[in-house]
């Protein structure tokens, strides 16, 4: 009788023993495994020329349709600060592939800004007040998966066009010149390249509990 029960009490713990093993490869499995769901929001960075962004930025996009998301970012820029709205329709499902993309972006321009440029007395450095600027952009995204999750990797092309000239006047310094001025527009939204717009960035899934 003593021999069934010691085997009994064997078979059971070496039942649980393979259990709690299962089990914990199965959750290691889904720790690890793709999400059911796609992302509800991306979290990123990007840099590039005419970047929405700016030079280095932040970017949010939120998905609102099997196909699109609503893009905010922010961060600094040639013109001071920028921001940027816009929105992507993805080609393929969850939000890879290629995109298409538009917006609007605001620099908010600076502030007694220090620049070397040509003056009627030669190279100087000289004081500038540089104005609020709109642009609006089209472009094209193409994003690829980085790791097990929704994570991704892109890059993108496209234009960056100005709702209006670029406002700007001298606050110290002597009379610049026509070089200089080209200058001066080559570092607005849009003045660079005749607007082209290039860059790439990482992109975060985030989830909803």
């Amino acid at each position: 009788m003593k021999k069934y029960l010691l085997l009994v009490i064997a078979v059971v713990l070496w039942s649980a023993t393979f259990a709690q093993q299962a089990d914990s490869v199965t959750s290691h499995k889904k720790k690890h495994a793709k999400p059911a769901k796609p992302p509800v929001c991306y979290i990123g960075f990007s840099t590039g020329v005419d970047n929405p962004p700016g030079v280095f930025g932040l970017d949010f996009n939120i998905r609102v349709a099997k196909f699109i998301t609503l893009d905010v970012g922010a961060g600094p820029g040639t013109w001071g600060n920028k921001l940027y709205l816009g929105g992507k329709y993805y080609l393929k499902e969850p939000h890879r592939g290629w995109a298409l993309a538009g917006g609007f972006t605001f620099s908010s321009g600076e502030e007694n800004v220090k620049l070397h440029l040509s003056t009627i007395n030669g190279v100087e450095k000289v004081s500038m007040s540089l104005k609020p600027v709109d642009n609006a952009f089209i472009a094209v995204y193409h994003y690829w998966t980085l790791g097990k999750k929704y994570n991704r990797v892109f890059v993108d092309f496209g234009k960056s066009v100005a709702l209006r000239p670029p406002h700007y006047h001298e606050l110290y310094g002597d009379p610049i010149t026509d070089q200089a001025r080209d200058r001066i527009r080559s570092l607005s939204p849009g003045g660079f390249l005749g607007g082209l717009m290039f860059g790439a960035g990482l992109s975060f899934g985030l989830y909803r509990k």
